[in-house]
């Protein structure tokens, strides 16, 4: 999932903002990273946790679900209210709620306690990630803040994609686990220098639904079901993995390359821009997206898994720039993209849970369907809301 400005600039003009000294900056990216951890390897831990406590891919993917839906909620209050969060305090609390989560998931032995668990996990995280993207919005280039946190989430994927399938080995689901804590404290020891000033250009007053174009909650919908489509999918990546005859370190290194490759995402929407309009660029990229949903469910071949596994990752990170481009043009105030991430993740909760549900009772075809499904009402979607968009934008530009 990209990282996403809690506010959004609707002219994209400089503007005054405070800047971070190189230590603020390096604390704010170790700390997003170790928020971002449990997320970055959720299909090798949901293998990893259905293999050690014998638990159903309906039940791997409830635990996903529920983790998602803490994140979902806390960012969402600390977005409502952002100025009543002291940064360093509550990224603390987060951090520290992340290693507390971690730790216990190493001693679950069922899915009720896991449950627990991951949800501790999510709120640590929720409050991380709503915090670090109001600072990273508060500063004086935000677009060039949030390309480095997404390029450093990236090569930070690349690396612990690496690194998991030797936990796995070493101690199975609890080796994960142990893992993303010892993570998560090497982001408390970076406590000390984030960032501590309030940024008010980055504060929210609340959101006023009411006061938006149709467009715009058409858009914030679509971006809910391409996150939930993506996840059933990506849930349960590794099992397909298994399914088509590679070993976990040979799915860590697809997953890698994948993560290293989605830089790649982001700077094709720039090149791109706006010139094509809305439209083409989301509907050809979801058609490929489909394409490669297909081969991932029905090609059952490890060459297959390496090819389309990275399109998957990277076209849902060229389309989602897109959907933020049309949330700021239906809300010049930045207040739908102040709810976007909440969103995003809890369409990702939405599919954890469908693609659990619907992998134990209709197998991999099903899988295949469900995440279809998903993408052709997103394609609908886009379709109606995109010549909006695009009209809505030439008028911005004319006047």
């Amino acid at each position: 999932m990209p990282a996403v400005p809690p506010v959004a600039s609707a002219t994209g003009q400089p503007r005054k903002g405070k800047d971070f000294t190189a230590m603020q900056w390096l604390a704010l990216l170790v700390v997003v990273c170790s928020a971002f951890s449990s997320q970055m390897v959720m299909p090798l831990w949901v293998g990893a946790v259905i293999d050690d406590l014998h638990l159903s891919e309906a039940a791997a993917g409830r635990i996903g679900s529920f983790e998602f839906m803490a994140v979902a909620a806390v960012s969402l209050l600390v977005a409502f209210r952002i100025q009543r969060f002291p940064t360093r305090l509550t990224a603390t609390v987060g951090i520290m709620l992340l290693v507390a989560g971690n730790l216990a998931s190493a001693f679950a032995t069922g899915e009720g306690a896991l449950i627990t668990a991951r949800m501790l996990c999510g709120l640590g995280k929720g409050f991380v990630v709503a915090i670090a993207f109001s600072l990273a919005a508060g500063s004086s280039r935000p677009t060039r803040a949030f390309a480095l946190l997404n390029i450093v989430y990236a090569l930070f994927s690349a690396a612990f994609y690496l690194a998991i399938p030797y936990a796995i080995s070493w101690d199975g689901a609890a080796g994960v686990f142990t893992a993303m804590a010892a993570v998560a404290v090497i982001g408390a020891l970076f406590m000390v220098r984030f960032p501590a000033d309030r940024l008010t250009s980055s504060e929210l007053t609340g959101l006023r639904l009411r006061s938006l174009p149709g467009f715009g909650f058409l858009a914030f919908a679509a971006l809910i079901i391409l996150w939930s489509g993506h996840n059933v999918i990506w849930t349960f990546i590794e099992r397909i993995g298994v399914r088509d005859g590679m070993d976990v370190t040979q799915i860590g290194v697809v997953l890698s390359l994948s993560a290293f490759l989605t830089v790649a995402g982001p700077s094709l929407v720039r090149l791109l821009d706006t010139r094509l309009g809305y439209g083409v660029p989301m509907v050809g990229a979801i058609l490929l997206k489909i394409l490669a949903v297909f081969a991932i469910g029905y090609l059952v071949s490890d060459r297959a898994f390496m090819l389309a596994v990275p399109a998957f990752m990277l076209l849902s990170l060229f389309i989602t720039p897109y959907v933020m481009g049309i949330l700021s043009l239906a809300d010049p105030a930045g207040r739908l993209a102040a709810a976007s991430s909440a969103a995003m993740t809890a369409g990702s909760s939405m599919g954890a849970w469908i693609g659990g549900a619907t992998l134990q009772a209709m197998g991999w075809n099903g899988l295949t369907w469900a995440s279809f499904l998903h993408f052709l009402v997103f394609t609908l979607i886009i379709l109606g809301v995109a010549p909006l968009a695009n009209r809505y934008g030439r008028l911005a530009a004319a006047g």
